[in-house]
């Protein structure tokens, strides 16, 4: 093998992903998260929690569950995104909608997230959370208003202690099952039914905070229409986010335990209840004024996460680099790197520790896969570095694993999983690994943060001469189109403002 190694990806990176199911075989047999980035409209960090809202009965009570996981949510999201200037424009809007909200002016507290994924979510308190990358998805002022009015919704509805009792009932109910069935599996099944039970409320709520939201903005002056506009714009991001990582996509499949409907579901309800409250003038959608406030927003990986382009990441503050297989699809995932194949393998990256004075090939054959069986472990050089390879399985997935020394105790690390083993996985596994060594300062220099820059559509101009601007190596025209909520094929005005993402 060629390449080379030191220092690590960082342990703990930004932001916050889902894991589909499929995936968790991999997780528990590598003992690691293949993490998947993938967007959603709205999230409650509670799901995950159990018990956090028990007892709570009061607005101090929420308040003080509120400020308690704030600094987590902070913590999880890569922090605060500063940007004065646009903090200011947000909490403008949030005053705006504020005053025909429940909970009037002063009962929310909004903060932008530095996170590339497209997700906004409440606490109880006022707690309201948006996502840089949510903003970069929005096209006006309106589809801001009707995220945030969405979120007030939920807060003022007391959806997560409704939420809460509802997992204690459904609990008690799962029990009852266990009891009665007293078989194998029983206790599976009484969980299964809890976590049915609350997902299909949770999916309820949903559909209340996207009617409670429209007429909050309603009544605020906005199109409610804009929630439909944004709404789309997140599906077309979905399926193009899933294609772009080679997964499939269905966008009226709702999964048994899934917390949210189906978002055609959702744009159907949400056209329903819009066309009776548009206002004689069509409503507020301040496109301009959106636009201005989010030029230059920081879009995609921060910059201490290293950037992908293409199938190539490179990390400039470590100074290192590593190329994915041909047809591979590449996610900058919170603590790994992680490249999806159309036939389904997955190739990770990412850093360890391992004692300087143990040996890779020791390490490799107690900790590859926990719960598996290690074939077969090598040890060897890569580019002069020491490294250490392995080939494992486990759970019917087959992995190769190479463990390259780099400075002290640190170590990177590629695993290559599949259930589909075939003839070229170990050819395409060297190949990758072989791509990875240091850059010097001047290559680590030349790739900067992308952000979004607003441009303005000139005679001629179209969809696809706009497109040739976007800083990407693949996809531009589909990334163009979805990004400003343009259909293919559609004619634009010499005046009106797109986005276009830019180094």
């Amino acid at each position: 093998m060629g390449g080379k190694a030191g220092g690590k990806k960082a342990a703990e990176r930004r932001g916050a992903v889902r894991a589909p199911g499929w995936r968790g075989v991999v997780a528990r047999a590598l003992g690691v998260l293949v993490a998947s980035g993938l967007v959603a409209a709205c999230s409650s960090l509670d799901a995950g929690n159990p018990g956090f809202m028990a007892g709570a009965s009061s607005d101090a009570r929420e308040a003080r569950i509120g400020a308690r996981e704030n600094p987590k949510v902070l913590a999880a999201y890569g922090g605060a995104y500063a940007s004065g200037d646009l903090d200011r424009y947000v909490q403008q809007v949030t005053q705006r909608l504020a005053q025909n909200a429940a909970s009037g002016s002063g009962g929310y507290k909004v903060t932008l997230l530095n996170s590339p994924t497209i997700n906004a979510f409440s606490l109880p308190g006022g707690y309201i959370y948006v996502s840089r990358g949510l903003l970069a998805l929005a096209n006006s002022e309106a589809e801001l208003a009707a995220v945030i009015s969405h979120e007030m919704a939920h807060i003022d509805s007391r959806h997560a202690l409704q939420r809460e009792q509802q997992a204690a009932s459904a609990g008690a109910v799962g029990r009852v099952i266990a009891d009665m069935s007293r078989g194998p599996g029983s206790s599976a099944e009484a969980l299964s039914y809890a976590r049915a039970q609350v997902a299909q409320f949770s999916r309820q709520q949903e559909l209340e905070a996207d009617a409670i939201g429209i007429r909050i903005m309603a009544k605020s002056g906005y199109d409610p229409r804009a929630a439909i506009t944004f709404l789309t714009s997140l599906e077309r991001q979905t399926a193009l986010h899933s294609r772009m990582l080679n997964r499939e996509h269905d966008p009226n499949r709702v999964e048994l335990t899934a917390t949210h409907p189906a978002t055609p579901e959702r744009i159907s309800a949400v056209e329903r209840d819009a066309r009776t409250l548009v206002p004689a003038n069509g409503g507020l959608r301040n496109e301009d004024a959106y636009f201005a406030a989010i030029d230059g927003l920081l879009y995609g990986d921060d910059p201490s996460e290293g950037y992908v382009r293409g199938r190539t990441f490179l990390h400039p503050r470590l100074g290192i680099t590593f190329t994915m297989p041909d047809g591979y699809g590449v996610q900058n995932a919170p603590n790994a790197v992680v490249g999806f194949a159309p036939e389904g393998a997955i190739l990770r990256f990412d850093g360890i520790d391992v004692p300087t004075g143990t040996s890779l090939a020791r390490h490799l054959q107690r900790n590859s896969v926990r719960g598996g069986e290690v074939r077969s472990v090598t040890e060897g050089t890569v580019n002069g570095h020491q490294a250490a390879f392995a080939v494992a399985s486990a759970d019917q997935w087959q992995f190769r694993i190479a463990l390259i020394r780099g400075s002290g105790k640190s170590v990177y690390r590629f695993i290559h999983a599949t259930q589909k083993p075939k003839a070229g996985d170990e050819a395409e596994f060297v190949s990758a690994v072989n791509t990875f060594h240091y850059v010097d300062a001047a290559t680590a220099r030349s790739v900067s943060p992308l952000h979004v820059a607003i441009d303005k559509v000139r005679p001629g101009d179209t969809s696809v001469t706009l497109a040739r601007k976007m800083a990407y190596p693949d996809m531009r025209l589909e990334r163009f189109l979805t990004l400003n909520g343009i259909q293919a094929g559609q004619s634009l005005k010499p005046g009106e403002q797109v986005k276009i993402i830019a180094e």
